[in-house]
């Protein structure tokens, strides 16, 4: 009985610590930024995400996945899919990932002048 009292508890302690990840394994400290327009959201937890395309003077397209808080926290923050419109031009400024074309982010403005910052009002 009590190896399979041990035994769940493994289980259970091994589950959950692959939870959830440090976004040091995934994204240096350089701090970068890009120009483009949202191509897509996926609006969900543990962490939502944005395309954006970016153009360079020759016309030559980039697609940067950029990643962020989760969808509830967003929320709370006042952020909704109206808030992240496909087709918004915006600058996102964030760490550079370790894979190519790839961003955690902390912040991203609008070209009507709105920003907003993932780190901020955090509880």
């Amino acid at each position: 009985m009590k190896k399979m009292v041990v035994m769940a508890v493994l289980c259970c302690v091994s589950l959950y610590s692959l939870a959830h990840h440090s976004t040091n394994a995934n994204f240096t400290q350089e701090i970068i930024s890009v120009e483009g327009v949202i191509e897509r959201v996926r609006f969900q937890n543990p962490h939502a995400s944005v395309l954006i395309k970016n153009t360079d003077d020759e016309g030559n397209e980039t697609f940067w996945l950029i990643e962020t808080t989760g969808r509830t926290t967003l929320q709370r923050q006042g952020v909704s899919m109206d808030t992240l419109a496909i087709g918004s031009k915006v600058t996102a400024t964030g760490r550079k990932g370790r894979r190519e074309y790839t961003m955690y982010l902390r912040e991203i403005s609008f070209d009507d002048g709105r920003v907003f910052n993932p780190q901020q009002d955090r509880d």
